[in-house]
């Protein structure tokens, strides 16, 4: 045997080398096969993309042979297998379309607590004797007296708006204001809310705007007149969109207040299944509907069995009100400057000579 050996490196060249040359013969083994290892991957990449561009292009079959080649995040394939990264194109991108329900909406203050400061109830707003001695109470030089004049301020008999034209008309000081601000803070929070007592979603279809009922809660008003499959459309001649609107109009509103709803009604046949016309919609009837309401703390007892967001997305919007109210009536900040280390620090108290 020949101490000349020959190894054959399949592919386009082929190599006869001596057992001198072999440290020269493993490095060009170790470049090509390196070379052949990324071509490999990137082969495989580039097929990949391919496979996905082509369920895309699957998908959406009026697209372009070009178009079906982009993949996510702004990856393109040639033909050739070759991936690189493209631009995306914001025309190529499609529109989406949300339920409102899965998606978060815009939280915004709540009107029925922005009202309670409006100039036309203000103006119109009589501050009792009863209020008028507690919020001079208030700035007592005694702490017990300050505090069983905040304890008289929540007293039943005192409506927010009565605080809040205290706030907008007097001459305050600051412990009066914090102490006001804070007895109608809690009243606002605690204001009884109206309810139907049902569960919903948005119709989901723009040419049949409003809510459907997806389940009525035993005992209360709604399950006496309305079914699921129900679709609100108006509350007191006032469009319904979404949930939030609902909320917005019911919850609003004092516990037995009637409210007037306009109601969507699928016709059903024989055997409970909805009627079709002849477009492939829902044959529907439109009632006009009067409703008593009941109070929103009703809803409290089926929140284990049937949990709802309303609750929680009326106090916060509560709460955005307030920070309003807070920004108009609290008392403004004071300045502190100190002249030197020193030096005692001075205050800048607004009113103070």
């Amino acid at each position: 045997m020949s101490s000349d050996i020959g190894a054959s490196l399949k592919g386009r060249h082929s190599l006869q080398v001596s057992s001198s040359s072999r440290p020269e013969c493993v490095r060009h083994v170790w470049h090509c096969t390196r070379g052949r290892v990324a071509a490999a991957l990137l082969a495989a990449a580039g097929s990949t993309a391919l496979a996905w561009a082509s369920q895309d292009a699957l998908r959406d079959p009026p697209m372009q042979q070009a178009d079906a080649l982009r993949i996510r995040g702004g990856i393109a394939a040639d033909m050739q297998g070759n991936v690189r990264k493209v631009p995306v194109d914001p025309a190529m991108q499609k529109p989406q379309i949300f339920r409102g329900d899965l998606m978060g909406q815009p939280v915004t203050p709540a009107p029925e607590v922005l009202r309670l400061w409006s100039p036309e109830v203000l103006s119109t707003v009589k501050i009792s004797a009863k209020v008028r001695a507690a919020v001079a109470a208030l700035d007592s030089t005694e702490f017990q007296e300050r505090r069983e004049a905040s304890s008289a301020l929540m007293d039943a008999s005192v409506a927010p708006e009565q605080l809040f034209a205290t706030l907008d008309r007097e001459q305050l000081s600051t412990e009066q204001r914090e102490r006001l601000l804070a007895a109608a803070r809690e009243k606002v929070l605690a204001l009884p809310r109206g309810a139907l007592g049902i569960r919903m979603q948005p119709s989901g279809d723009p040419q049949r705007p409003g809510v459907e009922i997806i389940m009525l809660l035993p005992g209360m008003p709604a399950s006496a007149v309305l079914k699921v499959g129900d679709r609100i459309e108006e509350i007191d001649g006032k469009s319904v969109t979404n949930s939030n609107d609902l909320v917005d109009l019911i919850q609003s509103r004092l516990p037995g207040d009637t409210v007037k709803l306009r109601v969507a009604r699928p016709e059903r046949d024989e055997r409970g299944r909805p009627r079709l016309d002849g477009q492939g919609g829902f044959v529907e009837q439109r009632l006009n509907v009067d409703m008593q309401l009941t109070t929103a703390a009703d809803l409290d007892k089926f929140e284990g069995q049937f949990p709802s967001m309303s609750r929680s997305l009326v106090l916060e919007r509560r709460l955005l009100a307030l920070q309003q109210a807070e920004e108009r009536f609290a008392p403004k900040p004071i300045a502190v400057r100190r002249r030197g280390p020193e030096e005692p620090v001075d205050l800048d108290v607004p009113g103070a000579p």
